[in-house]
């Protein structure tokens, strides 16, 4: 009976990103018929050769309105598109992990995608919703979230170290080159992959701490028992030096703080490691306008600005975390407070470095529009293709079938519960697959087409 449940869970994934593909091809279907009419008002004006070219793409906009002024990524073409595409691979990733029982979790792969194209801000956002709702729902046992929760420190540190990295100067270069060096591909892994695992493995020796778990090797027993034998020695000599300086409580806090660190350290690195090496493929080969627009620029070469809304938003996605850490009796006390509230500290000074110092209001609409039109474009000669007609109105058809179908599913079935569950995991998984399949060929076939 568990095993049954966490199956269903375990579907559960894939409704909620089969939603996130219905909304993104309803809004896309919508924005589609706007622009329709837009066009057909456009030929039947006798003066629409005078106006603006901003006025001719108005419905390029329609995610530029009040409720969303302040932010500098286009809702449809870039966010919603880039979020989904890493909570999928995340929630693959650890899947994959998890029935084949590897040394490797990958379930941030996603999560580097994400912060590589979108910065730190939405990286620790898609970290976030990764881990409080993807990770949850593969580990659907009573008092999980007591145990998955504490990770969240975890992937948004690694978020924010991975986006910080890939807005340096020195990844543009990188990816700039086309045949770049043996040394070039070294770094990358050595920057990204072990740096990520020094920098992410201090929260979680601290979150294993808290756990009071003990970072274990899925070795063979010869080897775990030499391996135990020499850390707890290591453990001991670093005991007996730090007593001697900081005394006794504090010298076998440090001693079991370090030893498990470097444990962590090295469990990390492969980990780490292949999480953003995958991420850069599926950039380099997936969203290659993706990686000219947001990574190198665009024509003058400035990469979009962070938004002071962006760590709101963080905010309001860890609170719920948060309090259920509070909450808790297993590490909810005064010893365990600082830790969880970490996080505030990173979104307060965020939000007011972006406050004060951040870009205007002005100035990220402006830049917005001019990626919107240059989306559009790019993607314009891709969507009067009869064949990328045919499969949008196929797409939205099948949503609209879907509904209809799981309206008529109470009545046919007795457990229709778990029918209609399993149903739209079926159907809207598959069709969030085909949905970022598609942009990304559409964005390579443009690409390829604005090379020749």
């Amino acid at each position: 009976m568990p095993e049954d449940f966490g199956k269903d869970m375990l579907m559960l994934g894939g409704t909620i990103a089969g939603f996130v593909a219905a909304m993104l091809t309803v809004m896309e279907k919508l924005l589609d018929i706007s622009s329709r009419f837009t066009g057909k008002k456009e030929q039947k004006s006798p003066s629409s050769t005078e106006r603006p070219v901003a006025s001719a793409s108005s419905p390029i906009d329609f995610f530029s309105s009040k409720p969303f002024r302040g932010t500098s990524y286009l809702l449809l073409y870039e966010t919603g598109v880039i979020v989904a595409a890493g909570l999928l691979l995340n929630y693959v990733g650890l899947t994959l992990s998890r029935h084949l029982e590897s040394i490797l979790f990958l379930d941030m792969t996603g999560t580097a995608l994400v912060a590589f194209l979108l910065g730190p801000w939405w990286g620790a956002i898609a970290a976030l919703l990764s881990n409080s709702v993807v990770n949850w729902l593969l580990y659907p046992e009573a008092g999980a979230d007591v145990v998955i929760f504490p990770w969240s420190l975890v992937n948004i540190v690694g978020a924010c170290y991975w986006g910080w990295m890939a807005r340096q100067t020195g990844f543009q270069k990188y990816l700039r080159t086309g045949r770049s060096s043996a040394f070039s591909h070294a770094w990358f892994l050595y920057i990204f992959g072990v740096g990520g695992a020094i920098v992410m493995s201090l929260p979680g020796t601290f979150v294993q701490a808290a756990l009071h778990e003990q970072t274990t090797f899925a070795l063979n027993p010869e080897v775990a028992e030499s391996v135990s034998q020499r850390v707890l020695q290591w453990e001991q000599t670093a005991h007996l030096y730090l007593e001697s300086f900081l005394g006794l409580t504090w010298g076998e806090s440090l001693s079991w703080w370090i030893v498990n660190w470097f444990q962590n350290f090295i469990r990390y690195v492969p980990d780490k490691t292949m999480s953003a090496a995958i991420a850069l493929v599926v950039l380099k080969y997936g969203y290659p306008l993706f990686e000219r627009e947001l990574i190198h620029g665009g024509p003058d070469g400035e990469r979009p600005n962070d938004e002071r809304i962006l760590p709101l938003v963080l905010g309001l996605l860890y609170a719920p975390s948060f309090a259920t850490l509070i909450s808790s009796e297993t590490y909810g006390g005064t010893a365990y407070w600082p830790l969880w509230a970490l996080p505030w500290l990173l979104i307060l000074a965020g939000y007011f470095r972006l406050r004060y110092w951040g870009p205007g209001e002005t100035t990220l609409r402006t830049a917005r529009l001019q990626r919107a039109e240059r989306y559009a474009r790019a993607l314009k000669v891709i969507g009067r293709e009869p064949s990328h007609e045919f499969c949008k109105r196929l797409t939205f058809m099948t949503l609209i079938a879907s509904l209809l179908f799981a309206l008529c599913l109470p009545i046919l079935l007795t457990d229709f519960y778990r029918a209609t569950f399993k149903f739209f995991c079926v159907v809207y998984g598959f069709l969030l697959v085909v949905h970022l399949l598609r942009i990304s060929i559409a964005q390579n076939i443009s690409i390829a087409r604005a090379n020749d």
